[in-house]
């Protein structure tokens, strides 16, 4: 296994990924993760991802096969006068295969991301993940995660 930065040949393997993690949302939170659709329509904003400033598509790769890959972005503290101006590094997206999941991609996927905000002189790395996901909740747990806020929602009528 080899993790390196995505290039565009690495497109349609990405949006294969992404439209696994999708399924996955989708099937949880209808009302918020929308109906896969056709695999490569998502691939405009998978190639602004790879090529845009600020941003890390870094990949996973076996036999020639990108197996998982994750998203980090640079962002900047909301600008609310009573928080600490700081740069964080979000990660958008964190996926593996399914016949993958398990043997610590994901962990070496996450340690990749960290080193490279590191490199970007960045100290922290938040993420959002969904109460349903017990699984990757667990996960980044384990891996010195912390819970630092909560998204609420109130369904409206």
């Amino acid at each position: 296994m080899k993790i390196r930065v995505a290039v565009e040949d690495d497109l349609e393997r990405i949006c294969v990924l992404a439209n696994q993690i999708n399924q996955h949302h989708h099937e949880n939170e209808p009302k918020i993760f929308a109906k896969p659709g056709n695999v490569l329509d998502e691939c405009e904003f998978w190639r602004s991802k790879i090529c845009g400033d600020g941003t890390a598509v870094l990949v996973v790769e076996a036999d020639s096969i990108v197996h998982g890959f994750v998203l980090a972005v640079l962002a900047g503290s909301p600008s609310v006068p009573f928080l600490e101006k700081t740069r964080v590094c979000r990660i958008g997206t964190i996926v593996v295969s399914d016949e993958y999941q398990n043997v610590g991609i994901g962990k070496q996927l996450l340690a990749k991301a960290e080193r490279w905000a590191k490199e970007q002189g960045v100290s922290e790395i938040r993420l959002e993940v969904m109460e349903f996901n017990e699984a990757a909740r667990g996960f980044y747990d384990k891996l010195g995660f912390r819970t630092q806020s909560r998204v609420l929602s109130k369904t409206i009528v």
